[in-house]
């Protein structure tokens, strides 16, 4: 198993898009801690680094792409074969796939709160590390929201990685990925409505999405979701084991 999992982090090392991807994202977290220092009103300075400077949002966009890629390309190109036809099981191929895209979904959050942290202090110096967000300093507000958005992306690449393991081709696994991803928003109002109606349907995983703006807003949002903060943190882990029991499943009995 682990030197499954030291191929597939090597591979993912060789890619070039690996190390853009991080000149890209803390690029992309100076710029807009660039912004906030011009246009203070418009764009918080606080606000802005709690939520990562807006970088959660790429975050999901590159594991999804990145959860894809590393299980069906295999398919796609017939390597898969050559990892079966050794000693390896099926379980311990997939299981070192989810573990490198594990270690990499960390990677980019430690990167994101790095980047941010350096950004405010070379841009935003005026923002005192001591400012609070509700009962929280502001680092610890940033850490509580990655966390939060950290358990709803592996909610999302579960799925991705059930679907990347049905198919052959990554595409429908990250239209899938990003598709739920934008679902949680578009129909969070609809959502709302429906809950009140028939209290069940609380339970949805797109529900379960709320995770991140629930640690941020607290009570406020339990309201929306009908659901506590745990049992949001349950629910998603409960659907991602789920996902991914299935994708092993789907994964042990698929034609190669």
């Amino acid at each position: 198993m682990l030197t499954l999992v030291k191929q597939e982090t090597f591979k993912l090392l060789k890619k070039k898009s690996t190390p853009i991807i991080s000149i890209l994202l803390t690029i992309f977290i100076f710029g807009v801690a660039i912004i906030s220092k011009m246009n203070p009103k418009i764009f918080g300075a606080k606000d802005l680094f709690v939520g990562g400077f807006g970088a959660t949002f790429f975050i999901v966009m590159i594991m999804v792409a990145s959860a894809s890629t590393i299980v069906a390309m295999e398919s796609q190109f017939g390597t898969i074969k050559d990892l079966l036809y050794r000693k390896y099981s099926r379980g311990a191929v997939l299981s070192s796939k989810w573990l490198t895209v594990f270690i990499y979904s960390i990677y980019l959050n430690v990167l994101v709160i790095v980047a941010s942290i350096v950004a405010k202090v070379i841009f935003l110096p005026d923002l005192s590390f001591a400012e609070k967000v509700g009962n929280q300093m502001i680092i610890g507000a940033l850490t509580t929201s990655l966390a939060g958005n950290f358990v709803n992306l592996w909610l999302i690449i579960s799925l991705v990685l059930l679907l990347a393991s049905a198919f052959n081709s990554s595409g429908a696994s990250i239209a899938a990925g990003i598709g739920f991803y934008f679902l949680t928003s578009i129909l969070s109002g609809i959502q709302i409505l429906v809950i009140t109606k028939w209290d069940w349907v609380k339970w949805n995983p797109l529900n379960m999405m709320n995770l991140s703006n629930q640690l941020s807003a607290g009570k406020t949002f339990e309201a929306l979701t009908h659901l506590t903060t745990n049992q949001l943190i349950w629910g998603n882990l409960g659907y991602t084991a789920v996902f991914l029991f299935l994708g092993y499943l789907v994964f042990k009995r698929k034609n190669v």
